[in-house]
């Protein structure tokens, strides 16, 4: 295992000998919500996960002021860095946000692509203004309460009450500070809607959701699978916002059987 720096983004390589697999986090977490995905795929695959900009390890910013493109060229730095050709990504939330637009920009980086959560779509008003609300109450003092509020929505009923599944959610959400939390808020409200373009995608894609997502409903994904030509869809049962946590067997088996057919 290997652990770098690259222009303040915190980049962990596993070192396996397989196929580049990058995971993406979801906001405001870290690469540590892929643990169970690591253990699963570090003997079949190359795996690499990282901090996104302003969370995590990577919170030693000089500029907290970024966008959504920023997190797109923080992806390619890596991949250009560690000289990787045609990597498989995951991306769960934020994550599949910054994934769906890497694949845009430049297709050719890319073998396959798992969106797991998230939606093409940008914030619709109501959201636009909750985004506000928590900046206002994060710089308040008010970063526990919103992070105690958020943890609720990111985790299924049968996690919240697991308490070490809900226990380990908590430590991560509580590593991200006031900066990365109000910076990443501000990226994701300023990002565009990716909708329109989705026909573009050429390569092998995989839609997963959790059927109690309430952050990213079931027919939001089944929506954007249907603009996406060369794509698989999956529901995982008993799984929330953040499936991958929820139901890591489930998850990491439809992940890997959808890569299997990807590589034959």
């Amino acid at each position: 295992m290997n652990n770098f720096k690259l222009h303040s983004i915190s980049v962990t390589d596993y070192s396996g000998e397989g196929e580049p697999l990058i995971f993406l986090h979801a906001f405001p977490l870290c690469n540590r919500m892929w643990d169970a995905q690591v253990e699963h795929f570090k003997d079949k695959y190359r795996v690499i996960t990282y901090d996104a900009r302003g969370l995590g390890y990577s919170n030693e910013l000089v500029n907290y002021l970024f966008t959504m493109e920023d997190h797109v060229n923080d992806l390619f730095s890596i991949i250009e860095h560690m000289k990787l050709d045609k990597v498989h990504a995951c991306g769960l939330s934020m994550g599949g946000y910054i994934l769906m637009r890497s694949v845009l920009k430049d297709p050719s980086k890319f073998k396959s692509m798992i969106l797991a959560g998230t939606k093409a779509e940008n914030d619709n008003n109501a959201a636009l203004i909750s985004r506000s609300e928590s900046i206002i109450k994060v710089r308040s003092g008010g970063k526990e309460k919103f992070l105690e509020e958020f943890l609720r929505k990111l985790i299924s009923e049968d996690s919240f009450h697991n308490k070490e599944i809900r226990n380990f959610v908590h430590m991560i959400l509580n590593w991200a500070d006031e900066n990365g939390i109000c910076s990443n808020q501000l990226a994701i409200a300023t990002r565009t809607n990716s909708y329109y373009l989705l026909k573009e995608i050429m390569i092998p894609v995989l839609v997963v959701v959790g059927r109690e997502d309430i952050l990213t409903p079931v027919i939001n994904s089944f929506n954007m699978k249907e603009e996406i030509k060369n794509s698989e869809f999956k529901v995982i049962e008993k799984a929330g916002h953040l499936c991958n946590i929820d139901r890591p067997i489930e998850f990491n088996e439809a992940v890997e059987g959808f890569l299997r057919k990807v590589k034959l």
